[in-house]
């Protein structure tokens, strides 16, 4: 038996634990909950699987121009029907969440994987010229008059040296 799951979240904003990011489009989730059998300990196992769609506007990371980067994530999460029976950790505490008085409750799974799934670098175009490191000037919108040999007063002993 499947259970389709749809449902749309006004979210406006996400964050990856560094950084905040706003969500241009609430999230889109579409997924089933279907039964998958019983575990080795004899417990019903419950599988959500799904999709959760948006667009987050971020900073490109050479030139710092707003960028909307369409995200869609995967989600796939096993829930186990019962109680854990003992205090020790192992895999299956990490495989399979529990099923709280007959509740699934997806949120906090489908927070989890869209913050794991935001792209740590961003560009606006794959060739970015990113910004002068003298005068900051954005380079994708033309050259700007710093000399193009700049160095580092520090680095000038090691340079006698050639």
């Amino acid at each position: 038996m499947r259970l389709p799951v749809e449902a749309t979240w006004n979210i406006p904003e996400v964050s990856d634990g560094f950084s905040t990011y706003s969500c241009l489009e609430p999230w889109d989730i579409k997924g089933e909950l279907f039964y998958v059998g019983m575990d080795e300990t004899g417990k019903d196992v419950i599988e959500f699987s799904g999709c959760v769609r948006t667009v987050l506007r971020m900073a490109c990371d050479r030139c710092l121009r707003q960028v909307d980067i369409p995200l869609a994530v995967d989600i796939r999460q096993r829930f186990v029907k019962g109680e854990k029976t003992d205090s020790s950790t192992s895999d299956y505490d990490f495989d399979y969440l529990p099923i709280v008085n007959d509740v699934i409750d997806l949120e906090d799974v489908i927070h989890y994987d869209v913050q794991l799934n935001i792209p740590a670098k961003v560009l606006c175009k794959e060739d970015c010229l990113g910004l002068c490191p003298i005068c900051g000037k954005n380079l994708n919108e033309g050259l700007c008059e710093c000399e193009e040999d700049f160095s580092d007063p520090r680095w000038d002993a090691l340079k006698n040296l050639l």
